[in-house]
This record gives C-alpha cells, sequence and structure tokens, in this order.
C-alpha cells in the first residue's frame, strides 16, 4: 500500500507547491485522471523518491519512503530517464534491469513486439534513440515486468495506436499487485470500470470513487449538495453528479477540456 499524509512538494525557491497537501491511500489498481499540468507527473516523481517532499510523509507499506529509498523490489516507475542511464543499446538495457530485478525476459520481449518495438528495432537504438511514443512503451514494460510491489505508470497510453492501446489494456488487467496509473484520457474509466479513481487538479487530489461510478457522473458547475464529488479549478467549484443534467465526464475525452469550460463555456450546463 501507498499511502500520502498531508503531502506538499514543490522545487526550489516556488512559492506555489505543485502537490498540495495530498491524502490518499493506494491499494490493488488506481487511476489518477487530470489535465495536463495539474501535478500528476510530480506526484509520482515523489512518491518513487524522485522529486523532494517539502511537507506530509509517504509511507510504503507503512514504512516512510526514505527509510526504504534504493530497495529493489518495491517501486518501480515508467519514466524514461530511469533506464537510460548506461552506454547500452535498448534490448541490453532490457535485459539488465530484468537480471537486476529477477523479470522475466522473454515476457517482456512479448509485450514490447506487441507495442511495435521489434527485437531488431531494440538491438539497434539506444534507448534515448527511440522515438517519444517508443521511449514510454519501453520504459513501461520494464517497470511491468520488474517484480516490485509498487508499480506507476505516468501517461502510459501517449502516442499508442488503438491497437497497441487495447493491448496496453489487456496487460494492465491480468497485472497482480498495487498499480497506480495517471493520466488526462477520460476513455480509461470505461476501459477500467472495476479500479478506483481519483482526480487531481491544480496540484489538489480528488477521491476516491470507483472509475465505474465517474463513466456515469456528469459535471455541472456549482456546489451540489448532492454531488458525488467535488472540486475546485481556476477559482470555480464543479460537481460530478449522477444523472442526466450537466456533461458527462466520459464526454470530455480529455481532461484538459476542464479548463475551456472554467472559462465559461459550461456556464450552461
Amino acid at each position: 500500500m501507498i499511502e500520502l499524509v498531508n503531502l506538499q512538494v514543490k522545487y526550489g525557491r516556488r512559492q506555489e507547491p505543485i502537490v498540495k497537501g495530498a491524502n490518499a491511500k493506494f491499494e490493488n489498481k488506481h487511476l489518477i485522471l487530470g489535465p495536463n499540468g495539474s501535478g500528476k507527473t510530480t506526484l509520482f516523481r515523489a512518491i518513487t523518491g524522485l522529486a523532494p517532499i517539502s511537507s506530509g510523509r509517504i509511507l510504503i507499506d507503512g514504512v516512510d519512503l526514505d527509510k526504504i529509498y534504493s530497495k529493489p523490489g518495491v517501486l518501480a516507475i515508467n519514466l524514461s530517464e530511469v533506464y537510460s542511464v548506461f552506454h547500452l543499446n535498448a534490448y541490453d538495457h532490457l535485459r539488465l534491469f530484468m537480471d537486476l530485478t529477477g523479470g522475466d525476459v522473454d515476457l517482456a520481449l512479448k509485450m514490447l513486439e506487441d507495442l511495435g518495438l521489434s527485437n531488431d528495432l531494440l538491438r539497434k537504438r539506444k534507448p534515448w534513440e527511440l522515438s517519444a511514443g517508443q521511449q514510454k512503451a519501453f520504459s513501461t514494460v520494464i517497470a511491468l515486468f520488474s517484480n516490485a510491489r509498487h508499480v506507476l505508470l505516468d501517461e502510459p497510453f501517449e502516442q499508442l495506436d488503438p491497437a497497441r492501446k487495447g493491448r496496453l489494456i489487456e496487460y494492465l488487467r491480468e497485472y497482480k499487485g498495487v498499480l497506480l496509473l495517471n493520466t488526462h484520457e477520460t476513455w480509461l474509466l470505461s476501459a477500467l470500470r472495476d479500479w478506483n479513481a481519483h482526480l487531481m487538479f491544480e496540484g489538489r487530489l480528488y477521491g476516491s470513487l470507483c472509475a465505474g461510478e465517474l463513466v456515469k457522473a456528469s459535471l455541472v458547475v456549482g456546489d451540489k449538495p448532492d454531488a458525488m464529488l467535488k472540486f475546485n479549478v481556476s477559482g470555480k467549484t464543479y460537481s460530478l453528479v449522477k444523472g442526466e443534467v450537466g456533461e458527462p465526464l466520459s464526454r470530455l475525452i480529455t481532461l484538459d477540456r476542464i479548463y475551456e469550460l472554467s472559462l465559461g463555456e459550461a456556464e450552461n450546463i
């Protein structure tokens, strides 16, 4: 389990925290949905020790993060920078990390093939020579097959075509363990409707709810007493409610559209 207790994260002399007072417990599988720039990646970087904690705590299975930092088998993340540390081709990088973590090389290579990265391509290129989408797929596969008890996936569907998105969904459904996935794409609520879900806006974490409940939710402006969930964006309060009133959350396609609504397009919702 990953637990956040009043977590704040900011960089350097920045006055405004990027993550603001986050409290959550993550067990099993969770989606964190929010627009780009909402703090999702920074949150994941903090959980894996790659970003400084300003205040609060992060507990992994009840133990403070700083007491387990660098221990193998605890945490894995799909950030490309983590897996591009040696002057090796991508294939040898994969084998090295699988050897270090006890992961299954053959299954990892099979998943990479399914996501469009052939063995031949991996042998010809360094990880940083892959396209942005290929790098994301490469680091996602290493994270999933690293035998870590907790895996964090930052926007793993970026630049994948629909067929490969579907294949990745199958792997995620089969995965055993604690899995956190962040995204701005609302279609995942239907695809992973049995997962738990949080929303994240402007550094604040809201939830959790079952993803399947959010599929049926609609967005309305204002503080509604019967709301499933309330959150603030650009100084406005929004409520997620059941029923046909408002804008269905799943129809937004991407939560980046929330800023269009906050500029006034949602006033008639």
